[in-house]
């Protein structure tokens, strides 16, 4: 090689005067299944309380004698309400951080609005889902009852029909969805399966893809159902298959929790309990159970602490709340209530104080964090459910709900508005703004939605 071409400047050596070119298009790496906010029926209302009535009983009748009467009698009413709750994102760049990155981002203030939106949708959509009214109702962040919340019922009781299915663990089965269509039929006396969009199913997109497996090896197809503008969704017999993000673990657990007896501070009788934790996480549901633990008591004033480290969910979710299951023998937990995720706020009134332990009384679960526990907690276990059993990896639910604003609504005041934040003299140059919302789900039959819990889907 020539001494000329051996001295030739190369690309390494005048790095310094590479331009750098960055893409001004933008890739969204986080993504989500969200359609419960546009697919649910919803009104607009300018009070705090969304309040209707039920019949729950007709006049009564039946034979009589020729020119007899029997007695005069009426039907029944009640009225029920669901309370409204504030969702709220707050956010700010900076002039300086504005003007920096215009050539390449454009409005970035603005970008962070839409980044925000799309994220207290998110919020909304997990609350739809997964919220809990009663453990969070003496926080700072109360919540609405989502489905998993208000669809617990996995036996007809006295006047309450049965809307919850145990899969217990097994894969996504033809049988498995027609038992669920037919205990809502049962006590809807609706035709779910004539067509149209009154209803829909709600599952992930791995149960659809299980799903679509049987029925193309059974040679079945499913047509295509446009349920609101522009959503064009399948079916499973007519009734149309909506996608949501919200329904399984997403292969995240509960790490490890510690169990530690004592004999006073609470009720608990002498014996041996066995607990599961899990928890549900923002913007994804309630993940994976923790390895079964066990604790002994003795007297009858004991108490269980559940210690854990804070867990982490898909894409750094963070808990929301936690779900504790108990059982008296080995594998036969059972949902004992919810638990609030944080116990208070810092000093500054903003940072939140998460919560590293649990307190089982007896009577009630008491969140803790080290020695700081929240100024008022439920008197009472919060959700208990003798059906509902813990979650392992892997494990979803699935909805069968009615579309129909008489059966399900979702009430707002206001509907993710964005608002205009001012600077303050402390920060002058920053550029606030927030976004909020506030809604509720108010499920006015609970027969007219079915829940299959614990299905595992097989692609």
């Amino acid at each position: 090689m020539s001494r000329e071409l051996a001295e030739a400047l190369t690309a390494a050596g005048a790095s310094a005067l590479v331009p750098k070119v960055i893409d001004p298009n933008l890739f969204e790496k986080l993504r989500r299944y969200s359609p419960l906010i546009e697919s649910l029926p919803s009104q607009k209302i300018r009070t705090t309380t969304y309040y209707f009535n039920t019949r729950n009983g007709l006049a009564s009748g039946g034979a009589v004698t020729d020119g007899g009467a029997r007695q005069v009698s009426a039907g029944s009413y009640f009225q029920t309400g669901a309370t409204i709750k504030n969702l709220q994102v707050v956010g700010a760049v900076t002039g300086y951080a504005e003007e920096v990155t215009a050539d390449v981002i454009g409005d970035l203030r603005g970008r962070e609005i839409m980044g925000a939106i799309k994220g207290l949708r998110w919020d909304t959509e997990q609350m739809l889902v997964a919220g809990n009214a009663g453990a969070t109702q003496y926080g700072p962040y109360p919540q609405f009852d989502g489905l998993a919340s208000q669809i617990t019922q996995f036996t007809a009781t006295g006047s309450l029909g049965q809307n919850c299915i145990d899969a217990a663990g097994g894969n996504i089965s033809i049988s498995l969805l027609n038992q669920l269509i037919d205990m809502v039929e049962s006590y809807t006396a609706e035709q779910l399966t004539s067509g149209g969009a009154d209803w829909m199913l709600v599952m992930s997109s791995t149960s659809e893809g299980a799903l679509a497996s049987l029925l193309t090896n059974q040679q079945r197809f499913v047509n295509e159902v446009e349920i609101i503008p522009g959503l064009v969704v399948p079916s499973y017999r007519n009734i149309p298959i909506v996608r949501s993000s919200y329904l399984g673990t997403k292969g995240n657990q509960m790490g490890t929790v510690t169990a530690t007896p004592a004999t006073t501070g609470g009720t608990l009788a002498a014996g041996t309990y066995y607990y599961k934790v899990s928890a549900v996480m923002s913007r994804q549901g309630e993940i994976a159970a923790c390895a079964e633990v066990n604790a002994t008591t003795t007297g009858s004033t004991g108490t269980v602490t559940l210690a854990f480290s804070t867990p982490s969910g898909f894409q750094a979710s963070t808990p929301q709340t936690y779900m504790v299951y108990r059982g008296t023998s080995a594998g036969q937990e059972t949902l004992l209530g919810y638990v609030d995720a944080t116990v208070g706020l810092q000093s500054d009134g903003v940072t939140p104080i998460p919560t590293t332990s649990i307190v089982d009384t007896g009577t009630a679960l008491v969140p803790q964090s080290g020695v700081t526990v929240p100024a008022q907690t439920p008197a009472t276990y919060v959700g208990t459910s003798t059906g509902l059993k813990p979650r392992s990896a892997g494990q979803e639910d699935i909805y069968l709900m009615s579309r129909d604003r008489d059966n399900l609504l979702r009430p707002y005041v206001r509907d993710i508005q964005p608002k205009d934040v001012f600077p303050t003299t402390s920060s002058p140059d920053s550029m606030p703004f927030a976004v909020v919302s506030d809604t509720c789900l108010a499920i006015r039959g609970p027969e007219w939605v079915g829940r299959l819990t614990r299905v595992a889907p097989a692609l």
